[in-house]
């Protein structure tokens, strides 16, 4: 008998139906250098990529007290980005704006169901 693989694709399709349903918009931002040559590149420009989110408040098994502290908040964001989120990118979502702490991606194979980003405002 044979095994049937998991479907990842369509538990990533069921995490984007779910904070759609129960997430709303916001945005990733992230500082891109001006285009000007190397030595004068100019100023800095924001590149806003659109995203599905819910933030939660964090469970605390993933505090450990130094880089995640209990009054950071849990962000789940939907893998289908034009981007794959960094620590040096900010999350923008309901008016507020939130520093990325940590990201980690929940990818047991090839493909990222969400991304779940660890925020503090």
């Amino acid at each position: 008998m044979a095994v049937e693989k998991f479907d990842y694709l369509e538990a990533q399709t069921d995490a984007l139906e779910l904070l759609e349903e129960f997430g709303a918009a916001g945005e990733i931002w992230r500082e891109v250098p001006g285009s000007g040559p190397i030595y004068d590149p100019g100023d800095p420009t924001i590149q806003k990529t659109p995203c599905t989110a819910a933030i939660l408040a964090i469970e605390l098994k993933d505090v450990d007290g130094t880089l995640v502290k209990s009054t950071d908040k849990t962000a789940y964001v939907a893998a289908r980005l034009a981007i794959e989120p960094t620590t040096t990118d900010r999350l923008q979502f309901n008016g507020k704006s939130y520093t990325i702490i940590k990201v980690a991606p929940l990818q047991p194979a090839a493909t990222v169901v969400y991304h779940k980003l660890f925020v503090r405002s």
